[in-house]
């Protein structure tokens, strides 16, 4: 019997819960239509979630591309199942959410592989792009199971509570439970990696993910207006958005043995800049500096 660690087995397991959790994108879909009738939606909320969810399309495309690219270069047999488990997951998701956002009365342009789902905003663009184009395995990994899977949970339980549309949220149920084992993938195997890169390997690493973060602020700060429509505060979406990420360095750090790097220092900057942009209660330009230096030591 080939002996395995119990790293590897649980990985492995990953390929395993997902092949047993695989469902039909297509078949879904129109279950849920079938149960909650056609889409009604106003025309503020349906631009709205057109908004929200391109981002979230064009993630999918980005993911699926990512976990493709590691199910080739990854060495480990049990990172490679995982990896082809997740893009599996990541095309359905892909194909389902372009199917709904074509029942959305809205234009939405380019729906193809080859290009971005139109429209899409600059900031998005700029961070889901500084994942997909990353030149190395630490980088793709570190950037979509660490950064953007959990931001796509956070966008997915904010809207799937809201309820803005009932066939919607009855999809994004499905969509987070793959998202929880692509989280979890990243947390498990990064520690392995992380352990053979050298210090400087390290430090490029530490500081293209800061920046990632500073990146998928402005993201968020973009859709402001896109939350208020559908009545969303935007300083909601933060405060899950913070804590899921929060969560996923908080694990990566148990199999690590240690903290992560600069992982507070992160932390405090985000904070700072989420107390400037999308304050508790507008005050003047000094006293909202003062609350964001208080709220970003404490």
């Amino acid at each position: 019997m080939v002996k395995t660690t119990s790293l590897e087995n649980k990985i492995e397991l990953l390929y395993h819960k997902g092949q047993k959790n695989i469902w039909n994108g297509k078949e879904y879909l129109q279950e849920c239509l079938d149960k909650h009738g056609e889409i009604n939606l106003s025309a503020t909320d349906a631009m709205a979630l057109k908004n929200i969810f391109g981002i979230i399309l064009w993630g999918e495309l980005a993911a699926w591309k990512i976990s493709s690219i590691l199910s080739f270069q990854l060495e480990d047999d049990c990172a490679r199942m995982a990896a082809t488990s997740q893009a599996h997951d990541e095309a359905r998701h892909y194909y389902v959410m372009r199917d709904y956002l074509r029942l959305l009365d809205v234009p939405l342009e380019n729906i193809d592989l080859r290009f971005l789902p139109g429209n899409i905003d600059p900031y998005a663009e700029d961070f889901l792009q500084s994942v997909l184009q990353a030149d190395n395995i630490p980088k793709m990994l570190l950037g979509m199971q660490l950064m953007v899977e959990p931001l796509a949970l956070t966008l997915f339980k904010i809207v799937r509570e809201k309820n803005v549309d009932p066939v919607l949220s009855d999809l994004l149920l499905m969509y987070e439970k793959d998202e929880a084992r692509h989280v979890a993938f990243g947390t498990m195997y990064l520690p392995k990696i992380l352990s053979e890169m050298t210090a400087v390997q390290k430090a490029d690493l530490l500081v293209w993910q800061f920046f990632g973060y500073m990146k998928q602020f402005e993201m968020l700060k973009s859709l402001k207006n896109d939350f208020v429509a559908l009545g969303i505060s935007p300083r909601d979406v933060f405060a899950v958005a913070r804590k899921k990420q929060l969560n996923a360095m908080e694990i990566l750090s148990e199999e690590l043995g240690e903290r992560y790097p600069l992982m507070d220092t992160m932390i405090r900057v985000i904070d700072f800049r989420n107390e400037m942009n999308f304050p508790e209660k507008e005050t003047g330009y000094i006293s909202k500096v003062k609350n964001a230096v208080r709220v970003a030591i404490n």
